[in-house]
C-alpha cells in the first residue's frame, strides 16, 4: 500500500495548477498523494512569500528562474546551480520539464530530410519579455538583421504581424533560431535552447557559461565561443552559405557521452524526493526554528508583510524593474 503524504503549493507563477503539475505527477507513481491547505509538506517558488506563514512542515523550493535558493527558508531546494549541500539540494534545470527535451532524448537526424532543412527561411527570434534581461538578445538580433531579416514572433520586437501560437511549430520553419537566455549565470540553461534542438533549428546561445556540462557545444552555435558579437555573426553567415557545415553541425548529437538525459534525470530527481517522503517528518526536517535563524526567519516575515502593505507593494514593482 502506498504511504498517504499531505502536500500543499504556494507562490508559483500564474496558471499553475496545483492537481496537475510536474512534481505531483512524479509523486504519484509512489505514494497517496492529497493536497491539503495544512501540509506536511509545502513546495513553493519566487513568486509570492506566503510561503513564511508556513513553519512547521518541510519546505521544498523550487526555482526556475536564476536565484540561488535560500536555504535558511527552506529543507530542500530544486533549482539551476551547480552547487552542493548534503542531502538539501537538487539541480534540475527547467529544460528538464519541457516535454521537447524529452524529444531530443530519444531523437535522431534523419538524412533523408537534408533538402527540406537546407530549404527553410533563416532565423527566427521568439521572447516575450524584456523586462531585466541583459542588452545582449536585443543587440544581437539588432545585427543580425543587418544580414538577413530575423523573423520576431514573440510579444517583443515583434515583426511578423502578431504573436505565435505554436512556438515549437514556428521554429521549426528556420534554419537558426536565437536562444538568449535573459541572463549569464552558470548552469542557468532553459527551455530556449532545447525548444531548437527538438525542431532541428540550430540553436545560437548565449546564457550557461558552462552550458557544455549539459549539451554538446559542436551542435549549436555559442557566442561565448567567439571574440565579439560580430565574428558570432561571420560563423551564422558562414554557416548559411556553406550547406555542408551547416549539416554537419545540425547532425552533431546534443549530448557528449556521459551526459545525462531526460530520463537519467527523472531517476535521480525521484531518487531525491523519496529520500525526502520515505523519512519521517522528524527525520527529514532540516531547518532549525532557534538561534538566529529563528531572527532571520521572523524578519523576513515582518518585511514581507511592510512590502505588501497598499500603495507600497506597487512602488516597489516599478522600482524593481527599473
Amino acid at each position: 500500500m502506498k504511504k498517504t503524504i499531505k502536500i500543499n503549493f504556494v507562490d508559483f507563477w500564474n496558471g499553475f495548477i496545483p492537481e496537475d503539475n510536474f512534481f505531483i505527477k512524479r509523486l504519484q507513481l509512489y505514494y497517496n498523494v492529497i493536497i491539503d491547505s495544512k501540509p506536511d509538506y509545502l513546495f513553493y517558488s519566487h513568486n509570492g512569500n506566503k510561503n513564511l506563514k508556513f513553519n512547521k512542515c518541510i519546505k521544498i523550493y523550487f526555482s526556475g528562474e536564476n536565484d540561488v535558493p535560500d536555504f535558511n527558508l527552506c529543507d530542500y531546494a530544486i533549482a539551476f546551480h551547480h552547487i552542493t549541500f548534503e542531502d538539501r539540494y537538487f539541480r534540475l534545470p527547467l529544460y528538464t520539464l519541457y516535454k521537447c527535451f524529452e524529444e531530443i532524448s530519444n531523437t535522431e537526424f534523419d538524412l533523408n530530410n537534408v533538402s527540406t532543412l537546407l530549404n527553410r527561411k533563416f532565423c527566427n527570434f521568439v521572447v516575450s519579455n524584456s523586462k531585466g534581461a541583459d542588452p545582449i538578445r536585443e543587440e544581437f538580433f539588432r545585427k543580425l538583421s543587418e544580414y538577413k531579416k530575423v523573423d520576431s514572433g514573440g510579444r517583443y520586437l515583434n515583426n511578423i504581424g502578431r504573436p505565435v501560437t505554436d512556438k515549437l511549430e514556428f521554429i521549426r520553419e528556420y534554419k537558426f533560431t536565437i536562444a538568449i537566455e535573459n541572463s549569464s549565470a552558470s548552469g542557468y540553461t532553459t527551455e530556449k535552447l532545447v525548444e531548437p534542438m527538438a525542431a532541428n533549428s540550430i540553436p545560437i546561445y548565449w546564457g550557461d557559461p558552462n552550458v557544455q556540462l549539459d549539451f554538446n557545444k559542436k551542435s549549436f552555435i555559442c557566442l561565448d565561443d567567439f571574440e565579439s558579437i560580430d565574428q558570432a555573426i561571420e560563423e551564422v553567415i558562414y554557416l548559411d552559405t556553406h550547406d555542408e557545415a551547416y549539416i554537419k553541425m545540425l547532425s552533431e548529437p546534443h549530448y557528449c557521452l556521459g551526459q545525462k538525459k531526460y530520463q537519467d534525470w527523472m531517476v535521480e530527481y525521484d531518487t531525491f524526493m523519496r529520500h525526502i517522503f520515505d523519512s519521517s517528518i522528524a527525520k527529514a526536517k532540516r531547518r532549525t526554528g532557534f538561534g538566529y535563524a529563528k531572527y532571520y526567519q521572523q524578519n523576513k516575515l515582518i518585511i514581507s508583510k511592510i512590502c505588501s502593505l497598499p500603495g507600497l507593494k506597487k512602488i516597489i514593482r516599478k522600482l524593481s524593474y527599473r
